[in-house]
């Protein structure tokens, strides 16, 4: 496989959250470029470029990720707290009927 096929698939791997797919394909370019005799510069500039890229959008993404976690967790006190005031004006556990 080329380099440039494994860049693309790298970046659709992450673009689809598959981190250990992408794993796996940085694993597999390491050992490509680690075959090669040498690096052309313009190559290794590109592929520092992309790297820093892919870094940048994967901190977005977890960024993404901890204000969900932080949303839910918000929405679940939320529903503790209506179900413990249910249960003080009615008596009965949530959901008992």
């Amino acid at each position: 496989m080329r380099i440039d096929e494994l860049e693309k698939e790298i970046d659709d791997a992450i673009d689809k959250g598959d981190f250990e797919k992408a794993s796996k394909l940085l694993e597999e370019r390491e050992k490509i470029l680690n075959s090669m005799k040498e690096i052309p510069e313009e190559l290794a500039e590109k592929i520092i470029e992309e790297d820093k890229r892919r870094i940048e959008k994967i901190r977005n993404m977890m960024k993404e990720i901890v204000d969900t976690v932080r949303k839910s967790d918000a929405f679940q006190k939320s529903l503790e707290s209506y179900q413990k005031a249910h249960n003080n004006i009615y008596g009965k556990s949530w959901g008992k009927g």
